[in-house]
Order: structure tokens, then sequence, then C-alpha cells
């Protein structure tokens, strides 16, 4: 066992995680949810979305099938559903899009009564997570589980918020609702009592797990140069999608070596100004002599052109310029609310920036190459639970030799093939070429205008085969935590992979991801994110020992732990 003590009050003594009936008392949440729920036969469903119409629109219809299966689960057992938000037909959907609207709808509810959050898209978090941190009723997150948009994504997103903000509340998911026999007995739980219970027997302590001399030493070393060096992560306006669980304590950040540097987008903007267009033409000539494939139209509207990429390079040059100013171990651009209005997609430069093999860019005052050769990771979206780990893994990697690009990825949704429980891991384009086996290997498309009126390239691609190691950092009731394992990169048929890509965004980068023992209904229930953190090769034993080393109480997840017990 790892002599390590970890500190009081971290999240392996905490039972039954999804227990839920407000901010009360156990006892109370007990004794007057169950007493509630079967006095009260009315539940108070809430469609949350997108801050932006134009997506409204485009998934309104899935939330409509999506309540049309809640609402018809409700009632064979006998529960009436009541919609409080419908159909607008000036903006042509029914979801809240801003905290101000949830608010409001939040108001209207007995303080005690059963809400359902019931998610078919990706969606704001804060929109209601924020109104409903004085609910002191049962509260359940309720999604398809369907990567069309896609609503368990969004789950995962508002749980962790929901956590993040010290808000009890219980998880639920289903492809199938009415048909789904272990989703309606766990809602008919849920409707009796006010709360689901999940199996974490897949989650074992890492503590009390068996690591090697030469892991424990490595990390000892690792963690003992953070601490003294330290990391800086730079993060620009944490929060600007809604992702409060992308927001960890500084304080807690600090203590363990890596301290924030606050950036404004703003700034980034009037960085990207001192670019000159002659250096953003020779990055763009370097991705093009490297192979990169681009779908160029001439439509700025719809299709990817070239002033898009132009605005892309000359975000590239200043988001490392920045950087290399700061002193930064990583940063992170949440781009979409803010940036969106002003400038194409983020998504090229930070597949950019995750890549060891990416344009020089130079410091204006030494004239010297910036960190060449090295990647700087970014972590899309702003999102420090995914910054630390891979400031982690990069060090680990660098240390031991092995090739340092790390990405963060949605768990977009999954399904057997082989026999094995495939995960389709996606995210918006950011992921570093060197996992798709080189910029050759690379395709950069237009952005959905749906999400990206002005456009811009993803950096796109199907990951190779491999060993990976995952992770996932967080903060939920005041303690921070990580979970980890490992798993492999699998190679599915050509047809197959185009149907996951069909169901899902067939223009972002894909990593088709075996965990064993982590499958859906593991990962769903515990999982303390929507993104997951990968890079490649088995580091699993040094990543532990570092972030215990550095005070960070974690959890092993899946089969792999049964190697190390």
């Amino acid at each position: 066992m790892l002599g390590i003590v970890l500190s009081a009050g971290s999240v392996y003594g905490r039972a039954g995680r999804e227990s839920n009936a407000g901010n009360r008392s156990a006892g109370d949440r007990k004794c007057k949810g169950i007493r509630m729920m079967k006095k009260n036969k009315v539940v108070y469903l809430i469609s949350n979305g997108d801050f932006r119409d134009s997506a409204g629109v485009v998934c309104w219809p899935k939330q409509e099938e999506t309540l049309k299966g809640v609402k018809a689960a409700l009632a064979k057992l006998g529960v009436e559903a009541k919609v409080m938000n419908s159909y607008d037909p000036k903006r042509k959907h029914g979801f809240i899009t801003k905290q101000c609207e949830g608010a409001a709808i939040v108001s209207k509810l007995d303080p005690k009564a059963p809400v359902i959050v019931v998610l078919s898209c990706w969606a704001y978090s804060h929109n209601v997570s924020g109104p409903l941190q004085a609910h002191k009723g049962p509260i359940l997150l309720l999604a398809n589980f369907d990567g069309t948009w896609p609503g368990l994504v969004a789950l995962l997103n508002h749980s962790a918020t929901l956590d993040r903000l010290n808000v009890r509340h219980s998880r639920l998911w289903s492809d199938s609702f009415t048909k789904d026999p272990l989703f309606m007995k766990r809602l008919e739980t849920w409707c009796r009592k006010g709360t689901i219970s999940y199996d974490e027997s897949h989650l074992t302590d890492a503590s009390k797990l068996k690591l090697s001399s030469a892991a424990l030493s490595f990390g000892k070393k690792l963690a003992a140069d953070i601490l003294r060096e330290k990391r800086i992560m730079g993060q620009f306006d944490p929060g600007c999608m809604g992702m409060l669980n992308a927001i960890i304590n500084p304080a807690k950040l600090g203590a363990a070596g890596m301290p924030v540097e606050y950036l404004n987008q703003s700034d980034l903007l009037a960085e990207m100004d001192e670019v000159d267009e002659e250096e953003a033409q020779a990055h763009l000539n370097w991705l093009v002599k490297k192979g990169t494939w681009f779908d160029w139209g001439t439509d700025q509207y719809t299709q990817l052109v070239h002033g898009q990429v132009m605005s892309q390079m000359c975000m590239y040059s200043a988001a490392v310029r920045m950087a290399q100013r700061y002193g930064l171990s990583s940063i992170g651009i949440p781009y979409q609310l803010g940036l969106m209005r002003c400038c194409p997609a983020s998504d090229l430069v930070e597949g950019m920036l995750n890549n060891a093999d990416r344009p020089d860019v130079r410091d204006y005052d030494t004239g010297k190459i910036i960190r060449k050769g090295d990647a700087i990771p970014h972590f899309n979206e702003g999102d420090m639970g995914s910054g630390v780990p891979q400031v982690l893994m990069h060090d680990i990697y660098a240390r031991k030799g092995m090739p340092v690009e790390t990405t963060l990825h949605d768990v977009r949704w999954g399904r057997e093939y082989d026999g094995k429980f495939v995960w389709v891991f996606l995210i918006s384009g950011a992921a570093p070429p060197a996992h798709f086996g080189g910029w050759k290997h690379t395709k950069v498309y237009r952005q959905a205008p749906m999400y990206f009126p002005l456009g811009g390239g993803t950096c796109s691609g199907v990951s190779k085969p491999g060993v990976i190691t995952w992770a996932r950092f967080y903060e939920r009731f005041g303690e921070i935590g990580m979970d980890c394992g490992t798993g492999e990169v699998v190679e599915v048929d050509k047809a197959d992979l185009q149907d996951r890509l069909n169901k899902t965004t067939s223009v972002w980068p894909i990593a088709n991801v075996h965990i064993p023992g982590y499958g859906r209904d593991e990962l769903m229930a515990t999982h303390m994110s929507n993104h997951i953190t990968i890079g490649y090769g088995d580091i699993l034993q040094e990543l532990i020992a570092t972030c215990l080393h550095l005070g960070i109480p974690t959890r092993v997840a899946g089969d792999v732990r049964h190697t190390l017990g």
C-alpha cells in the first residue's frame, strides 16, 4: 500500500453520491423526501438549452422527442409531468437560454417540488444550476443516451457543475425510456424516494493500491519539482460557456503547485492584431506542406475560406507568445461566448498548440523560437479539469521520453463493437494531429454555422489504435480529486466508423475508445465531467504517484485497478 495520507473530507467516504433532496441534512432528506414524493404526484420538467437560438432551433425536435419519452415513462408510473417551458413560436424552440430565464422558471416552483432537468442537446448548465442552488426538493438530471446533439454530454456537464456548487442531485439516462426496464426501475425509485444510488465498485481509492518503487520515486521527484518550480496555468475568461465545473478553486490549485494566471480573451484579440499577414501565411503554408487537407470553399457563411484560416493562424501566434510572456505551462481558450462574435473558431489553433510538431513562432524580444519541438498543452473550452491532468501527463511523458501530446474529448456516445463497449470520444476540433498519425492524416473542415457563425477550421482526424492513459480532475463539495485509468483506442471498420461520425458530428476529431470495466453505465453513473483527457501510452502508475504526492486524492476506474490491487 502507498503510505500517503489523504486529506480529511476526501471523496472516498461519501456513500451514495446520487442521493439528493436539496441542501437539507441527511436525516431530513431521507424522511421528508420520501413523504413528499409519495404525497405529490406531480413532477416538473425543465428544458435547458444552448445560449444560441440557432442551436435551439436545430435541436428542438430532438428535445420534443425526449420530452415525449419522459412524460410517457412518468405516466406509466402514475405520475403527472408538468412542462415548465414550452415552444416559443418567436424563437422557434422552447429551451431556456439564459440564467435569468432559468431563475424565472424556478421561482414559480414550490421550493420542495421534484424537478427533472430534461437534456437532449448541449446546454449551458449555469442556466439552471445557479437557480437550483437554493431549491430544497429532489433534482433529477435526465438525458437521452444519443450522440446527435447530445443529451448525455449535457447531463455529465450539469452533474459536475451541480457537484461544484454543492447541490445534491441524481442522474438518469436511457436510449429507449419506457422500453428500458432498468431505466423505469430507477425512475420509479426516484419518484418514491427522491434519490437514485449507483454501484461504485468500479472505483478504487488509489492510495490503497500497490505501485512499483520506480513509479513512487518518479512521482515523488516530479511532484517536488512542480511544488518548487510551479506550473502556471493560463485560463482565459473561465465560466463563459456555463461549465462551472471547469473553474477550480485557485487556492487548491496553487497548493498543488499549479497556480492560475487569469487572462482575458479581449487581450488575445489585441495580440492577434500584432501578427502580420506574412507570418500568418507562413504558418498556413507550413500546414499545407505537411500534407494537411483543407476543405476550401467560397461562401464564408457556410464554407471554409482563406480569411478564416488566416485569422486562426494569427491566433496561434498570439497564443504561443502569450504563453511565453506569462511563463505558462498550459493555456485554455473557452472561445464560444465572446470570441464567437469576434473571430473564427479556436479549434485548429488548439490542435496546433497541443502538437509537438507545429509551426515556429519567434519571441518578439529575443528573436528565439518559442518552445520548439514541444507541445504547449491547451485545455479546450478553458476547462481546468482537463488542464491539470494535461500538464501532469505532459511532464510525465517528457521525462519518460514518450510523445507528449494530450487532448480532452467529450464523452459523446458509445455502443457495442466486436463484443466490447466502445466509446465515441469527440471534441470540437482541437485534438493534436500526432493522435491521428501526423499532419498528413489531418483534415480541416469549416465549423458548423449553428455554433460558429464566423466559421474557422477544425483539426480533425481519426485517432490511431493504441494504449491510452485517461484522467479527469475535478472539485466537488469543496474537495478536489482525480479519476484516472487506462484503455485502448480501437480501430473499427470503415462502415462502423462512418456511422459513428454520422450519428455525432462528422467534421470533428474522433477516438473510438474501450475502457475495460468503465462502460456505459459505470461511466455515466460516476464520471465527473462531460470531458475526459487522454494521451498515448500507459503512464498510470506515474500519474497516480505524482497526484498523491501533490496531495490530490485519486481514484482508479475500471478493470485496471485489479492489476494494482
